[in-house]
């Protein structure tokens, strides 16, 4: 399936569109928008004075046996004494029956017993390595992410991801580099199912139907099984479900998705100090600063979809793009190629990336999600990030409406999960126009990125969503939201709280990764607007102190006509006769 073919693809099952035409979002000056939007503020403000484990998937190589997928057992051995199984000697672990969460979940998908990410992973294995203290991995072989050290009991020092523009030209030299030796490196410990489970020990099997992929494709691998159909039969999928995105654990998935990026690229190039840069896509622009061949590379100019010939990326072929043709034929993907990246020509559309007004308008959302913890949840900060990161496209339609809870005027946006995901349809079905942060950011690249199943192919799905990703931390932060804000039920199926995320192994909760960066190991060098609430404290200090000094200044009049009065009573003689001329200070005398 072409991603593109000299026209704008909709994001899949989630296209992106706006709420008005270009000449109705051309007539909302912004500077006008801004200068109202503080006067009401002003105005209301006068009135109202008086570390999880490390884990991957889809499995390691050392399990997918066809003995060890018959026990539905993954507890290799650490080392090379087979009795060490999961480092029990030295006490690192043990091997366990695997925790999978067995609260109700909601939403469009109500099967059951159907798909084989259901209560993930038990379809697979049952029993896997549970590490102690701050040992990690299908072994118990590594340490927990932000930890190091023999006994994994030394805080590792925290990387920083920087802005990409920001990276010296050597930091930006070895960033590439990963990438591209990624993309043609066999990832060392993990291989890919080409099968679903019914089928995956092959005709016989006896034959596991597994095949290696570079480490960049088996990220790319991962994000496409989480959003995969599931299939009721040849050419019959059920599209209503999604492990890593239309709820809350949008945040948390693609959080450990980079993260596991982050550290096999550090591995790769023998550097524990390498930290993936973020692109601050909140520039209220109608062009990709990052699409160049200094970065990631500018359109080619005989055919402006496909990426400059200049590029190392104009090499780079896709991988698990076909999704129709694997239902079709009941099989996944097995990371074969499937042609080049492409991108939207530059200066076709008038879409427009976010601003960092509406990531100030994100980070003021207190709610993280709110029932149905859906893309038509109200409220959600989540929601919002959605769309900062989808926005790259305007129309963003907010509604003010009068708050009895806080008694000011304040601005109708959705919950800060969904925000930040970018929906803004309050129902419909799954394939409703969303817009704003990370969906509309997808939907201005357009091309393979605006396709969930394929849009990791783009190395720039990476530094797009580490902004998002820094956008959540930020959040994290300020409001340090407790346990229980994540629905420990009837989020969508993958979505609840101790849900095992889909497909990583050794199992990792969504709860695991609801902690701050600083905590799992890493930083942002990053300056993100105040929120909203602070803007419009600002906007009510400063409409006091103007109600106060308009207050003064009546007062002042009425004293200096009273004055005035008082003196002509008393027959008032000025201290030097001047006389006027009636000529303008521009005139001539």
């Amino acid at each position: 399936m072409e991603p593109w073919r000299g026209q704008v693809v909709p994001w899949r099952r989630s296209p992106c569109s706006p709420h008005s035409g270009p000449a109705e979002r051309q007539s909302r000056h912004p500077a006008v928008m801004g200068t109202l939007r503080w006067l009401c503020w002003a105005g209301l403000g006068y009135l109202s004075c008086c570390g999880p484990p490390r884990v991957q998937a889809q499995f390691p190589r050392a399990c997918m046996t066809a003995d060890a997928l018959r026990l539905k057992r993954c507890c290799p051995a650490l080392g090379t004494e087979p009795g060490n199984v999961c480092g029990s000697l030295q006490g690192r672990g043990q091997c366990q029956g695997v925790r999978a969460d067995t609260q109700p979940w909601s939403g469009p998908y109500t099967l059951r017993n159907v798909d084989d990410r259901e209560r993930w992973p038990l379809k697979f294995f049952n029993q896997s390595c549970r590490c102690t203290g701050n040992f990690a991995g299908y072994n118990c072989g590594d340490c927990k992410f932000g930890w190091t050290g023999p006994e994994c009991n030394v805080r590792k020092p925290a990387v920083v991801r920087k802005d990409v523009h920001s990276l010296t030209a050597e930091e930006r030299e070895q960033f590439f580099d990963a990438l591209d030796r990624a993309k043609t490196t066999v990832h060392p410990d993990y291989v890919i199912a080409t099968q679903h489970w019914i089928s995956l020990l092959g005709p016989t099997g006896e034959e596991p139907q597994i095949a290696n992929c570079s480490i960049y494709n088996y990220f790319v691998w991962l994000h496409y099984y989480s959003v995969r159909d599931t299939l009721l039969g040849p050419g019959r999928p059920f599209t209503g479900i999604d492990f890593s995105h239309q709820g809350p654990a949008f945040v948390t998935w693609h959080r450990y998705h980079l993260l596991l990026l982050e550290r096999d690229l550090q591995r790769l190039m023998g550097n524990d100090s390498f930290a993936l840069p973020y692109w601050n896509f909140a520039t209220g622009r109608n062009e990709c600063d990052v699409c160049t061949d200094q970065l990631f590379g500018a359109s080619r100019l005989d055919d402006p979809g496909l990426i400059s010939l200049s590029s190392r990326f104009s090499r780079w072929q896709i991988v698990c793009n076909s999704l129709d043709d694997y239902n079709r034929l009941v099989t996944l993907c097995n990371g074969s190629d499937e042609g080049p990246l492409r991108r939207r020509p530059p200066g076709t559309s008038s879409e427009q990336l976010p601003t960092a007004e509406d990531v100030r308008r994100c980070l003021s959302l207190r709610e993280f999600d709110s029932p149905p913890f859906f893309r038509n949840s109200s409220f959600s900060f989540r929601f919002v990030l959605l769309l900062l990161q989808s926005w790259l496209g305007r129309g963003f339609s907010l509604c003010a409406c009068l708050s009895a809870k806080h008694g000011y005027l304040m601005l109708l946006l959705p919950i800060c999960r969904n925000a930040l995901e970018g929906f803004d349809k309050p129902g419909g079905a799954l394939n409703s126009p969303m817009l704003s942060l990370h969906n509309l950011a997808h939907s201005f690249l357009n091309g393979t990125s605006v396709l969930p199943h394929a849009a990791a192919n783009d190395p720039i799905f990476v530094v797009l969503h580490s902004f998002t990703d820094a956008i959540f931390d930020e959040w994290m932060k300020r409001f340090n939201p407790p346990d229980n804000t994540w629905p420990e039920e009837l989020a969508p199926i993958g979505h609840n709280r101790l849900y095992n995320m889909v497909p990583f192994f050794p199992p990792v909760t969504n709860d695991e990764l609801f902690q701050t960066a600083e905590q799992l190991g890493y930083t942002y060098a990053i300056d993100l607007p105040g929120s909203l609430e602070e803007t419009q404290a600002w906007a009510v200090m400063v409409g006091s102190t103007t109600g106060g000094a308009f207050i003064a200044l009546a007062t002042l009049v009425l004293l200096l006509v009273l004055f005035q009065h008082q003196r002509q009573r008393r027959g008032f003689e000025p201290l030097m006769n001047v006389s006027f001329s009636p000529k303008k200070y521009m005139e001539e005398a």
